[in-house]
């Protein structure tokens, strides 16, 4: 009976409001200059000191405004003696970006050479392959050829045929996915093609259409895609040498339906509205710089922090037909919180009727056309519900920016 009594009290503290708001109190915050985020707060708690500034505190909730940027710490104390928990508050200045929804052309090069497939090597009355018998798997990343770097699938040709003329082997550089290593694969001479071969098909690069999410206004760098450019085949971002991103014709759009997802069909058209460079891909999509100003408005917006989105109504802007951008409502129906960089960040419903009847909802070629609320670049869009495709993730804008200035 005192176990049972024991047990209903430890339940019922468990779910008690100052219990409750205590577990709810998130791990650090963000708040723009000027600006103030509510926090859940607990009656059990209280502060020993805010530097960020003035923090008030009324029931269940603390309001903390932003004086100064910069890094600070909330200190806490439970029932006004027991050190608590200690806060990160970080105070951002308003980050203003304009927004694009443009599409382009997306082309680069990649840090080395993805290995896409065996092929298998007719020598000798029988095939053969060497690079999986050397231990070279699918989805590894050459980035070495006999000790030097390797850019493209040229360059692979030309070492491959120099040792099959000398009858040596080729001394690959290999990082797999978890760790770089050597391997010595020897070359054979095909008699189907005449030449010296090992055995693999590989990748020097990647191109396709996405949408650009906004650039700053006054060094034109960029954020665009919302998600990483992959290798295709294990679907893990690949490292960019070099690329280049330009203009693109949205001539066609494949509706989607539940379970096959539609898609923009694009042309590059040159650099006459886009042009710029790439300069890293990463979780967030790519990052670089536009060599002039895209055509269209070019009105700054701030960018929100990912506690300031909120369900409700909001936009997308994105191409359907040319180069002519427009915005079409949707519903953010959940935001996720986050204070560390994270690629759904929310969930939104198509619900512009002038979209829906044409694309189904969100379709390929949309990722990283950017999502507007309330006066502010919330987001983009990165994926689709395959089997609902009136539904879309998106990203923060907050993480691409954080991207982009790291780079």
């Amino acid at each position: 009976m005192v176990g049972l009594i024991a047990a209903g009290i430890t339940v019922g503290i468990g779910l008690s409001r100052p219990v409750q708001n205590m577990a709810a109190l998130p791990d650090a915050v963000m708040v723009p200059q000027g600006q103030k985020v509510v926090l859940p707060w607990s009656s059990w708690l209280s502060l020993s000191s805010a530097s960020v500034g003035p923090v008030n505190i009324s029931g269940n909730v603390a309001q903390v405004r932003g004086m100064t940027p910069g890094r600070f710490l909330l200190q806490t104390k439970l029932f006004g003696w027991l050190p608590w928990r200690q806060v990160p508050v970080e105070v951002t200045k308003p980050i203003y970006e304009v927004p694009g929804g443009e599409s382009m052309g997306v082309l680069v090069n990649t840090e080395g050479l993805v290995v896409t497939q065996y092929a298998p090597v007719w020598s000798h009355g029988r095939f053969e392959d060497p690079a999986e018998q050397a231990g070279i798997d699918k989805g590894d990343v050459i980035v070495q050829v006999n000790h030097r770097p390797v850019y493209s699938d040229r360059a692979l040709a030309q070492a491959v045929q120099q040792a099959g003329r000398r009858h040596q082997a080729v001394m690959l550089g290999v990082q797999g996915s978890r760790s770089f290593h050597l391997r010595s694969v020897r070359a054979l001479w095909s008699s189907q093609h005449h030449r010296w071969q090992i055995g693999i098909l590989v990748q020097d690069g990647a191109s396709g259409v996405g949408t650009l999410t906004f650039y700053n206004p006054h060094s034109l760098q960029y954020a665009a895609l919302g998600h990483s450019i992959t290798d295709g085949l294990t679907r893990s971002p690949v490292e960019v040498h070099s690329g280049r991103v330009t203009g693109a014709d949205i001539v066609g759009i494949i509706a989607g339906t539940a379970n096959a997802p539609g898609q923009k069909i694009g042309v590059l058209t040159g650099g006459q509205d886009i042009q710029g460079n790439v300069r890293h891909n990463g979780i967030f999509g790519i990052t670089g710089t536009l060599w002039h100003r895209p055509y269209g408005p070019a009105k700054p917006l701030p960018v929100a922090l990912p506690d300031q989105v909120t369900p409700g109504p909001a936009h997308i802007i994105t191409v359907l037909h040319g180069q002519r951008t427009h915005a079409y409502a949707v519903r953010i129906l959940k935001t996720y919180p986050q204070w560390a960089p994270h690629t759904k960040g929310l969930l939104f419903e198509v619900d512009d009727p002038r979209l829906l009847s044409q694309t189904g909802g969100v379709i390929q070629g949309m990722s990283g056309s950017p999502i507007i609320q309330n006066g502010r670049i919330v987001g983009a869009v990165t994926h689709v519900l395959v089997s609902r495709p009136s539904l879309g993730y998106g990203c923060y804008a907050y993480w691409m920016v954080k991207q982009k200035s790291l780079t």
